[in-house]
């Protein structure tokens, strides 16, 4: 008995002294202030950090990728975080490199996928259903009788830049989305080479709308607020991305892909506090796991879009769940 009480104390001495807190550290590919999914992703690890009770620190890499590997290896060399976490499809091999530098570190990789290495997770996020579900949507209103759909068969996707999951998956699984509706639709493309550049994405805009395209998918950062002033001076039509964006043009912004990031970043968190975070392996979320989602209940796409269009979009939603649909096989 004494025995125990002396183990009791011990362990209460342990805690006091701090020696089983734990700590995390959030490293930002840009800055948190204006960034929807930057925004979901501290708001997601701030309420794990609440919730259990560990230290969170949040580092901002700022815009310049240069600066995104440095600052990773600046946080593992200090050995004051039990978990390193960071996210997007730039940083798979920085990850890598730091992780082969640093074995005792634990990182955890958000949005993007880095080969597996027993001191790193990853979560990859089903892109390609969030993408197939705008490309859908993009191809019922192109044929749809909306104000400003046109005649012709053409929809478009602005991205911030060319990367990988950009390329194999959420290109083609919007190709193949729209081509669902009619296999006619022609898809117009561009990359502009920057996340922060109104003025490019209106450049762009305006060449896709002056080509026909009536509707654009942006999956482009701060770019992407170019594309969407364009779009009210000609009187188009956009899809938002990761978050709803609806109401900052209702009529303009008919519907917005959803991306529940904070979600997963919470998850993620808690599951590596408790010890049961899967290092040394990859896992994907989807529509399924409640990661990915689309504007069904948002008063302006209700009031705005077709109740047939809703309903065919309901309907594909949940082939896509149930597996009905994939979105990257070609119709």
């Amino acid at each position: 008995m004494v025995n125990k009480v002396l183990m009791a104390i011990a362990v209460l001495s342990l805690i006091g002294v701090g020696v089983f807190s734990y700590s995390v550290a959030l490293m930002i590919t840009g800055e948190v202030g204006g960034n929807p999914i930057y925004e979901m992703m501290v708001k997601g690890a701030e309420e794990a950090a609440a919730e259990a009770g560990f230290e969170l620190k949040v580092v901002e890499g700022g815009y310049n990728p240069a600066k995104w590997e440095p600052t990773l290896f600046s946080l593992a060399a200090s050995k004051q975080y039990d978990l390193v976490v960071t996210f997007t499809e730039g940083m798979p091999k920085s990850v890598e490199k730091v992780a082969q530098m640093f074995p005792n570190q634990k990182l955890a990789l958000l949005d993007g996928i880095a080969n597996p290495m027993p001191n790193v997770y990853s979560l990859g996020f089903k892109d390609e259903e969030m993408t197939y579900l705008a490309g859908y949507f993009a191809g019922l209103v192109t044929k749809s009788s909306l104000p400003q759909a046109n005649p012709d068969l053409k929809i478009g996707l602005i991205a911030g830049d060319i990367y990988p999951a950009m390329t194999d998956r959420m290109k083609p699984a919007y190709e193949n989305g729209a081509h669902a509706v009619d296999e006619n639709i022609e898809v117009l493309f561009s990359a502009a080479g920057t996340w922060s550049d109104p003025n490019k994405g209106s450049e762009l805009a305006q060449a896709q709308y002056s080509q026909g395209a009536d509707i654009i998918l942006i999956i482009a950062g701060g770019t992407g607020v170019g594309v969407i002033e364009k779009a009210k001076e000609m009187g188009k039509y956009v899809i938002g991305v990761d978050s709803n964006i609806i109401s900052f043009a209702p009529g303009t912004i008919l519907a917005c892909t959803l991306k529940n990031a904070d979600k997963a970043m919470k998850s993620t968190l808690l599951r590596a506090f408790r010890g049961e975070l899967p290092f040394g392996t990859a896992e994907r979320w989807g529509l399924k796991e409640g990661v990915i989602g689309f504007t069904f209940d948002d008063p302006n796409y209700i009031e705005i879009v077709p109740e047939s269009i809703r309903e065919k979009m309901i309907q594909v939603y949940e082939d896509l769940i149930n597996g009905v649909i994939d979105p990257l096989a070609s119709e």
